[in-house]
């Protein structure tokens, strides 16, 4: 359940400490494009930064004759990231220029480039947002095609590149990846498909949000309390399942949540990995999981957490094609309750927790599904506080205009404060577009539209 970006945060740091690694703003001017990797190891690429596999996906490198990667994926949380830098390169220059990539097998999976957070290679490596798009759509035979516009990211700030949310089991073969100024003039460039905001990280100045995800009804009541007696307001995302379960009576806790200030989000329906389904059935996720809340709860939420923080360009595409804007929430501090709850050392919950806090993050993922994860809730919340950053929800830390404004809350200092109140309405009312009974119709969606450079056509490589 960890974010695949896990293995990058630590490999980038050692990299920056290798001799020709750019642990520094790298600000390129070349008109000529810049190649990235040819594979020719299996430490760096070719600008000297780390690449490699992340999620135990089992790759093979070629030889010194034969220059490629080999991936064999089996789970749309396998991926590999070729850095650009340590910390940035800055990418602007290339901006009107296209990412290419030779890839042979197959080209069901997501390319996607990320934006770090910041450019001081003395501080970890976090990723801010990134942005994705589905490689079948930009494929022309072995090749691969995609202007660096269609990449909603600062480019200012380009931290890496991911190959990932794989749903096909065939392998992957990388032979090179570089930018270049113009495409061959055959290549039609399809429109780029709004794929929504993803992000890791708080977007207002000294602010720390809780996502808390589904879990165990019968600690429910403890988990309020604890919100309650800290004064806290946190996001929970819901698993639209749950809800429908009267058994469990989530609907009920969650309505009461709701009445106490809390945000109540989406997270799926069932809980799958969405990004390894087809489409049918990662629109099924997404429009009953958006119903089951909007009916039990009367929320219309855009805010969506990907289960397992699984997330891939389609599952982005198909979200934003039913829901306005929506916010895709990953999280840059993960308790690893998952690994952890139900082990002899329950404790490292917390070590794991601070270790991220102590990195820069402030956006959290975890679960209330055991009681040993629920026993440390009060502890996270001081660690949290110690930072000196205000708590509240994610759609107050990401200063959406729709969220409530910030209400009088008690300082760390135990005086209160008010912040800057900011106009909004209560309690998870965001405004969506409604969701159709009907399939929208689709026929334009890959419209192709003309490339920009179609007088200055390339020779395809061979």
């Amino acid at each position: 359940m960890a974010p695949f970006l896990s293995i990058v945060l630590v490999c980038c740091a050692l990299l920056s400490l290798l001799p020709g690694s750019h642990g520094f703003l790298f600000n390129s001017t070349s008109k000529k494009g810049l190649v990235i990797d040819t594979f020719k190891n299996s430490v760096q690429n070719d600008l000297g930064a780390w690449h490699g596999p992340g999620e135990k996906l089992y790759v093979r490198y070629g030889n010194w004759a034969r220059r490629f990667v080999r991936l064999f994926p089996s789970n749309p949380d396998h991926n590999y990231h070729t850095q650009l830098s340590a910390s940035c390169l800055n990418l602007t220059d290339y901006s009107k220029m296209y990412l290419h990539v030779a890839a042979s097998g197959s080209h069901h999976f997501s390319i996607s480039l990320y934006q770090n957070v910041n450019c001081d290679v003395r501080k970890p490596s976090v990723p801010l947002t990134a942005d994705s798009i589905d490689a079948t759509r930009y494929a022309t035979g072995t090749h691969i095609y995609v202007p660096l516009s269609h990449f909603s990211i600062d480019l200012s700030k380009a931290h890496s590149i991911a190959f990932h949310g794989f749903y096909s089991p065939r392998e992957v073969v990388l032979h090179k990846v570089e930018i270049i100024p113009s495409v061959p003039r055959h290549v039609r460039i399809p429109r780029k498909q709004k794929t929504g905001t993803l992000v890791f990280r708080c977007k207002r100045p000294n602010s720390f949000a809780f996502g808390v995800d589904d879990g165990d009804p019968e600690l429910a009541r403890e988990v309020m309390k604890i919100f309650e007696d800290e004064g806290i307001q946190v996001t929970f995302f819901v698993v639209g399942k749950g809800l429908e379960d009267k058994y469990a009576n989530f609907t009920a806790f969650y309505k009461e949540m709701l009445q106490r200030g809390h945000q109540v989000a989406l997270h799926s329906y069932s809980h799958p990995k969405m990004e390894g389904l087809d489409i049918a059935s990662i629109d099924r996720e997404i429009l009953q999981g958006y119903r089951a809340v909007r009916d039990q709860l009367g929320v219309k939420s855009r805010y969506f957490r990907p289960p397992y923080g699984t997330i891939g360009a389609r599952t982005r595409q198909r979200l934003a094609w039913y829901l306005k804007d929506p916010y895709i929430v990953n999280w840059s501090v993960d308790i690893e309750d998952w690994l952890w709850a139900n082990t002899d050392e329950p404790e490292k919950q917390l070590e794991a927790f601070k270790r991220d806090v102590d990195r820069g993050g402030d956006l959290v993922v975890m679960h209330y599904l055991t009681p040993s994860t629920v026993q440390y809730f009060r502890d996270v919340i001081k660690i949290a506080r110690n930072t000196g950053k205000r708590i509240m929800r994610v759609d107050q830390c990401l200063m959406d205009p729709d969220a409530p404004p910030l209400k009088a809350s008690k300082s760390e200092k135990g005086q209160y404060m008010k912040d800057e109140e900011e106009g909004g309405r209560d309690e998870g009312g965001e405004e969506v577009e409604e969701i159709e009974e009907s399939e929208r119709d689709e026929e334009d969606e890959d419209e192709d539209e003309s490339s920009e450079d179609d007088e200055e056509s390339d020779e395809e490589e061979d």
